[in-house]
């Protein structure tokens, strides 16, 4: 029986597969001139158009997402959004349902692929996770596009998580800049994912995925230890929503 459902699950996963591409088809003319242009109108919609993929690209593969704590946050205002990562689709969802002007911060191998690696060069900052240099400059251009009015999208544990402890120990990143730059952080989490697409299979499923933001994280003086207290609180409030999540 198990096989018989994974057998259904590989022609929906190639219709995920397809649908995504062709929407990244459709939009990569418009995203593409938009950031030759040097407009700011239209380099600003630019950074829209990876939400309305997200959008879409969710709705298509028949998954549902489940959102709460939306009204913690403004959607105009600047924030450092710090989430849990768990799954291939955490980037979609994530990029799909924060609608705040933003940037990731993402693998910097993605940056080789072709005619995308040009866009996502502008639209993300890339980091070689395993390189501390790398994770340095990476911050200090965080830090230079925030003063620009972006927000920024981070997975606070710096890869994916494929144990079964809930949360991976956090990277001090986003609590650092939260305190240099007085820009507060949303912390928010994502439980279902992983049983959607988890990080070692290659099959799509449809199905729900709560999508929890916590209340807003006020930033500290800049500290070594107002930044490990800020880090420490952060993650208590994600694993004790994360947990609340799991037993239901």
């Amino acid at each position: 029986m198990i096989y018989l459902k994974r057998f259904y699950l590989i022609p929906w996963t190639l219709w995920c597969g397809l649908s995504f591409l062709v929407l990244n088809i459709l939009f990569f003319p418009f995203m593409y001139l938009f950031l030759l242009s040097g407009n700011k109108t239209l380099y600003r919609w630019t950074h829209q158009m990876p939400t309305i993929i997200g959008r879409i690209s969710a709705f298509l593969w028949g998954i549902r997402v489940i959102e709460s704590g939306r009204d913690h946050f403004d959607m105009k205002t600047q924030y450092i959004f710090v989430g849990n990562h768990r799954s291939f689709i955490d980037a979609i969802i994530s990029g799909g349902f924060i609608y705040n002007y933003k940037k990731f911060i993402g693998k910097a191998e993605i940056l080789k692929w072709p005619f995308m690696g040009f866009i996502l060069r502008k639209l993300y900052i890339p980091v070689k996770r395993e390189d501390k240099d790398s994770r340095k400059k990476s911050m200090e251009q965080l830090i230079e596009k925030m003063k620009e009015g972006y927000s920024m999208v981070v997975f606070s544990e710096g890869k994916s998580n494929t144990t079964d402890e809930p949360l991976l120990p956090f990277k001090d990143g986003a609590y650092s800049t939260s305190c240099e730059t007085k820009i507060p952080i949303v912390p928010f989490v994502m439980y279902g994912a992983d049983d959607l697409w988890p990080r070692n299979q290659l099959l799509i499923r449809p199905g729900k995925i709560y999508l929890d933001f916590l209340p807003v994280v006020e930033p500290l003086e800049p500290s070594e230890d107002n930044i490990q207290q800020q880090k420490e609180f952060v993650f208590q409030a994600m694993l004790k929503k994360y947990k609340e999540r799991k037993a239901r």
